[in-house]
């Protein structure tokens, strides 16, 4: 390596005190507080309402919670055609459907579910699927469609109708295999497509009803954090649902349970908490030994799991009057 040659010249010398001092002024001036750490939105709190209740819940939920945002469960196929329908049997126009999503500021629609015959399998085209999600949402004046995908469906036709929908804002809501896959082979197959179409979509995990191993709380907290890192997408844009108190296989989510998942979704910064369901957030049925569409299973106080995730998903700490 060759050496630089430099020539001294006085001017140097000249200059080497005021560079001193400027680097001492420099030290000696007052720094800056640090900017403070840029707070996490809260999570979006999302219940869902099985539609079918009579009366609906929903009315009497915003008046107890003050929680203005739902998730209209669920829309299926009338008669295995392509036609939408609320379970698969009453009209989307039904009345007490659109009188109850008035009382909320933000309404999602929902489709699919755990059982029925799926638009997303009935409908022949992407065109025709994308009408009757059209239509759906227009019964409540919806801007939000959740695709709840629990059994076999095309994944290019869903994404291709997904594609054709306008000012929509889409959420795919998921199974999970268990805490240390995440998102089943499936459901991370439907992820894949939707992202190759480029069709943007909010990814709902259900962290429910998968093997928990002894440890439900921590099975919920692991399959969370399982999910945000199989995904490729802001935290934002992923959420987590629970089912609350007595689940279908057998666990019981507890309150507590349920504060742990609003308080990690918080910290993440994942986008929103969602809990199946509305109609059960009650303790009507203390100790069933089997899950309730109209009961949580365990002693609580009306609305207690949606009051806990929307304290602990702002930042504060779960209400006290959650028990009887």
């Amino acid at each position: 390596m060759r050496r630089s040659r430099v020539r001294w010249r006085p001017v140097a010398l000249l200059a080497l005190p005021l560079a001193l001092g400027a680097v001492l002024l420099a030290c000696a001036a007052p720094t800056a507080d640090p900017a403070p750490a840029p707070q996490m939105a809260a999570p979006e709190v999302l219940p869902y309402v099985d539609v079918s209740l009579r009366p609906s819940p929903l009315p009497d939920m915003v008046a107890r919670t003050g929680v203005r945002s739902a998730v209209l469960a669920f829309v299926l196929s009338a008669d295995g055609s392509c036609t939408p329908s609320w379970g698969g049997q009453t009209p989307i126009t039904d009345p007490v459907v659109v009188e109850a999503a008035r009382s909320l500021e933000q309404v999602t629609v929902a489709t699919g579910g755990a059982t029925g015959t799926y638009l997303e399998n009935a409908c022949p085209t992407p065109e025709t699927l994308a009408g009757a999600y059209r239509t759906a949402l227009a019964s409540v004046g919806a801007t939000r469609l959740d695709v709840d995908v629990e059994t076999g469906v095309d994944a290019e036709k869903v994404v291709s109708a997904l594609a054709l929908l306008t000012g929509v804002d889409v959420t795919l809501t998921l199974p999970v295999q268990d805490a240390a896959h995440g998102l089943t082979a499936a459901a991370l197959d439907l992820v894949r497509t939707v992202d190759a179409h480029g069709v943007d979509a909010r990814v709902n995990a259900m962290v429910m009803n998968f093997p928990d191993e002894g440890d439900w709380s921590g099975a919920m907290l692991r399959a969370t954090d399982t999910v945000v890192g199989q995904l490729d997408r802001a935290p934002s844009r992923v959420g987590v649902t629970l089912m609350l108190g007595r689940t279908d296989t057998g666990p019981v989510t507890t309150l507590a349970d349920a504060a742990g998942v609003a308080g990690v979704a918080r910290d993440r910064g994942i986008g929103a908490v969602g809990l199946w369901s509305v109609g059960r957030d009650n303790g009507d049925c203390p100790g069933n030994a089997t899950a309730s569409y109209a009961c949580s299973g365990i002693a609580q106080t009306r609305y207690a799991f949606i009051r806990t995730i929307r304290d602990v998903s702002a930042g504060l700490a779960p209400p006290e009057d959650v028990t009887p």
